[in-house]
């Protein structure tokens, strides 16, 4: 992909209504240049597709074809070759989020399903009280970052350090002597905000609701989309309390050994995990 792709992107992508913008396609290739394709018919782009290295775990994003070229044959190349692309790169495990109509057809590409999330909306967030918490900065990067990789199991710094430090985000994190045991962060845009990523040591419940409530504390009158496990059904019935409703739901399959680690999350994005 290049950057003369990121309009037609976007605009396939809408065609969806993903309710991307040419800026996510850009965010995207600044991670992974070499890792967002688009699949040509001759002259004719058909479809694109996106994904991500996070080290030993890879991530695949964004799959659209356009509608009069489906079922020829299109996406399962754009797929395969982006799985040849990350294990190029030495990935071992391959993720990505389904939509429950496209299970099967990642399932006939060899990868297997893991377990489902919910994707939760709050149109305009509602004022909330929350304890004041140390903002996530320059200095916590690192910490945040190596915390980050015991639960995911890849490194996402690059990813982390640019929504960290990115104009308007937010994040905040907790430590025990000095040691980071959980955080949270938000990308935020004009009118909307992703909540998330949020990693909390397993079991630490109350530090997740903390993290969470710090967070969208400041997110008062936006429109805030969250994705966490189906089983998190605490968490999911404090973000119900608080306004958000359940938009749909996709299952989280991997390719290569699914990584399972005793820490409560919610995605980054579906793009990227």
């Amino acid at each position: 992909m290049r950057t003369s792709d990121f309009l037609f992107a976007a605009k396939l992508a809408n065609t969806m209504d993903w309710n991307m913008a040419r800026e996510d396609f850009e965010f995207m290739a600044s991670l992974e240049p070499e890792g967002c394709f688009v699949v040509f018919q001759g002259s004719e782009r058909l479809g694109i597709a996106t994904s991500i290295s996070f080290g030993k775990v890879g991530w695949f994003g964004n799959l659209i074809v356009k509608e009069n070229a489906r079922n020829k044959g299109a996406g399962s190349l754009l797929v395969r070759h982006a799985v040849n692309y990350l294990q190029s790169k030495g990935v071992k495990t391959i993720g990505l989020y389904a939509y429950p109509n496209l299970i099967s057809f990642y399932g006939n590409l060899g990868f297997e399903r893991d377990e489902d999330f919910s994707v939760m909306h709050a149109d305009a967030l509602g004022s909330l009280t929350a304890e004041t918490l140390p903002k996530t900065g320059i200095r916590q990067i690192q910490p945040v970052a190596t915390f980050d990789s015991d639960c995911f199991g890849g490194n996402r710094k690059k990813l982390l350090e640019s929504i960290i430090l990115g104009k308007g985000n937010l994040s905040f994190c907790l430590a025990e002597s000095d040691v980071v045991v959980g955080y949270v962060a938000a990308k935020v845009y004009e009118k909307m905000a992703e909540l998330g990523p949020l990693m909390v040591r397993g079991g630490h419940f109350d530090d997740a609701v903390m993290l969470i409530k710090a967070a969208l504390a400041r997110l008062t009158g936006l429109s805030v989309y969250a994705a966490l496990p189906k089983k998190e059904t605490s968490l999911m019935n404090m973000l119900f309390s608080g306004g958000f409703e359940e938009d749909f739901c996709v299952s989280r399959m991997f390719l290569g050994r699914a990584l399972s680690k005793n820490c409560i999350c919610m995605a980054e994005s579906l793009e990227r995990g």
